[in-house]
């Protein structure tokens, strides 16, 4: 593990709680509930696919082994890292979003030592004000594990708007070296278009306005 890494990223959350107020971090716990399923969340009425609206970058990637791979509809190709840990999938989205789960494929039959063991999720609207909402261990993981990213109110999980999402692979099963992921996506809510209608200001459009 990279300490200089864990070290300044311990350093900016101990400054985020300078910069955020209890109220602004209150329902981001961390090592909250996660769902495993077989297979894929899929939209609904009250959520979508938003993995399409955000720009991805991996920290590292061997040749043939990149984005497009990960983000195939397919679980037999996969992201490779190719550098040092921790591995970093940042997503980016120009126009905020409201994110509900990130969902994650992993494979420990196949993958073996690297499939991730540690990992952290975190949200934020610039680089410089991550919050960390996940922090979790896995032991040999396969199947889909769906990570609720909304803010904790009344025992349930609201989506929260967020311009940036990143996942941070700490360490791999058996101390694996490079990581594997199968697949990736992030649901969102599904916001109802809002229609705006002109208003007219005119004298000339006043005549219009009274109901005959």
């Amino acid at each position: 593990m990279n300490m200089d890494f864990m070290a300044s990223l311990s350093s900016s959350f101990q400054e985020l709680g300078d910069i955020f107020s209890h109220s602004d971090m209150e329902g981001f716990p961390i090592d909250r509930q996660y769902t495993k399923t077989r297979f894929p969340l899929t939209s609904n009425s009250q959520r979508r696919d938003i993995s399409n609206l955000g720009i991805w970058t991996l920290s590292s990637a061997k040749l043939g082994f990149g984005i497009q791979q990960l983000r195939e509809d397919s679980l037999s190709t996969y992201w490779q890292s190719d550098g040092s840990q921790p591995h970093t999938v940042t997503v980016y989205f120009p126009r905020k979003v409201y994110v509900s789960e990130f969902c994650i494929y992993l494979d420990f039959k196949s993958d073996e030592s690297y499939t991730p063991s540690k990992m952290s999720i975190l949200i934020g609207n610039a680089m410089t004000d991550m919050r960390e909402v996940q922090n979790v261990e896995l032991e040999e993981p396969t199947g889909w594990y769906n990570f609720a990213l909304g803010k904790l109110i009344n025992g349930t999980y609201n989506p929260v708007k967020t311009h940036y999402i990143q996942l941070v692979i700490l360490q791999n099963q058996h101390n694996g070296r490079d990581t594997h992921i199968r697949n990736m996506k992030i649901l969102g809510l599904r916001e109802e278009p809002v229609i705006a209608f002109p208003v007219f200001i005119e004298n000339s459009y006043s005549k219009y306005t009274m109901l005959r």
